[in-house]
């Protein structure tokens, strides 16, 4: 028994150097939810790369809509045959009108495109905003179960303490306090699981604030809002449907793409251009010219390309509908899932009627005190890890339900 008490105590004393080894150095910085969202859509790249595909989608625009250039030309003969002279010279302009057709639908898809990448760039700040808030949670629930599991670690190391004196009294067989050391030894491993857990997502939360400074130790605060109106799936479905930004993106790319696929049909016609300038000979004759250029459509009339945006606006028209569908099945999911944690969390709270704290306290007093059974001792922290357990588990999950909620809706439930 005392060399696998040994061997235990070797290991969990490796494995809690190594959490500690990975605990996070660095400044320390107290952020509410609020404004750890607020930092994020600040600093984190994303968004600046999509402002960056808004900005050529803006530049793909001005392209579309800029006025073909005139062609200046400026032609000259100047001809001999014994001894008589002959010769011409022609200063003309030219200009290319088969824009005057083509232009504006190629401008309104242009247009439609940088709508979509500005919808886009608000999914960013969508996507963000709930990948900040999940991390948050998650990092203020894995600094409540640490303090917790270090609260249940603490116990075994007084009623270890309190086992020696009972030993020596020869209150406790030597088995019990045993019992009472490995319990101590695997409470110890279980504290520095929840170390390891909160490291971890204090360094992702960490990042999402500010990936340039993921060093920087971020504090959270017990500040949630836990909004309870009167929701029906109906009216979540319709926020989602006219407020998620990547369905209003996937809309300004299926008005870009068919305002693409008319400025391809357009295009089937002919090339025409027109010239205009100035001629004289060397005998002097002289007078305005006119010349107009229709190309004649017999092989190439765009059919390639019609028949490519027909089909990237057929897959567009998929898309989009494939969306709406998903985004009502997310709704769908994040509503029951709200229903029944709040369902949960309310019986739970109505069922803890003495603070787990207090209990612990009460059993390793009449521990202490020879009242308590070393049995009923692990019973009773055993009662309390599974009651901060099941507590932190309820509250984080409820939490999350709602922020995915607000997420699938793209509408916070204060609004409602």
């Amino acid at each position: 028994m005392k060399r696998i008490q040994t061997i235990v105590c070797l290991v969990v004393t490796l494995f809690a150097a190594r959490a500690v080894a990975q605990d996070i150095e660095g400044e320390k910085l107290t952020l509410t939810l609020p404004q750890a969202v607020d930092r994020a859509l600040e600093n984190y790249p994303a968004i600046a790369i999509q402002q960056d595909a808004v900005k050529r989608a803006q530049g793909l625009k001005t392209t579309a809509g800029i006025f073909p250039n005139p062609t200046l030309t400026y032609y000259r003969e100047d001809l001999s045959f014994n001894d008589t002279d002959v010769g011409e010279w022609i200063l003309s302009g030219g200009l290319p009108l088969h824009f005057l057709w083509t232009r504006w639908s190629k401008v309104a898809a242009a247009g439609q495109q940088v709508e979509a990448e500005r919808f886009f760039l608000a999914d960013v700040r969508r996507q963000i905003t709930f990948e900040v808030q999940k991390a948050y949670v998650e990092t203020y629930f894995a600094e409540k179960n640490l303090q917790a599991w270090q609260k249940a670690t603490a116990v075994f190391d007084r009623a270890a303490e309190a086992g020696r004196a009972r030993f020596a009294d020869g209150d406790l067989s030597g088995y019990d306090q045993q019992r009472i050391a490995l319990e101590q030894l695997r409470y110890q491993k279980v504290a520095a699981e929840a170390r390891v857990t909160l490291n971890n997502s204090r360094r992702q939360l960490a990042f999402l604030v500010n990936p340039e400074q993921d060093d920087v130790l971020v504090h959270t605060t017990d500040d949630f809002q836990t909004p309870t109106p009167e929701l029906t799936e109906q009216n979540l479905l319709d926020s989602a449907l006219e407020n998620r930004p990547d369905l209003q993106a996937a809309s300004a790319t299926l008005r870009s793409k068919r305002a693409y696929l008319t400025a391809n049909k357009w295009q089937a016609l002919p090339e025409v251009s027109a010239v205009a300038g100035y001629k004289k000979q060397v005998d002097d004759f002289k007078g305005s010219v006119f010349q107009v250029n229709v190309s004649i459509p017999i092989f190439d009339r765009n059919q390639g390309q019609i028949k490519t945006a027909r089909a990237e606006l057929d897959q567009q028209i998929l898309e989009t509908g494939l969306l709406e569908r998903k985004i009502a099945m997310e709704v769908k999911q994040a509503f029951e899932t709200v229903r029944l944690y709040r369902r949960q969390v309310e019986q739970f709270l109505q069922m803890e009627s003495e603070s787990p704290d207090e209990f612990l306290e009460t059993a390793l007093f009449a521990y202490r005190e020879g009242e308590m059974s070393l049995l009923e001792l692990l019973d009773g922290v055993r009662a309390y890890s599974e009651s901060f357990q099941t507590r932190n588990d309820l509250r984080r999950q409820y939490l999350l339900s709602i922020f995915a909620l607000e997420n699938a809706t793209a509408t916070r439930l204060l609004d409602f």
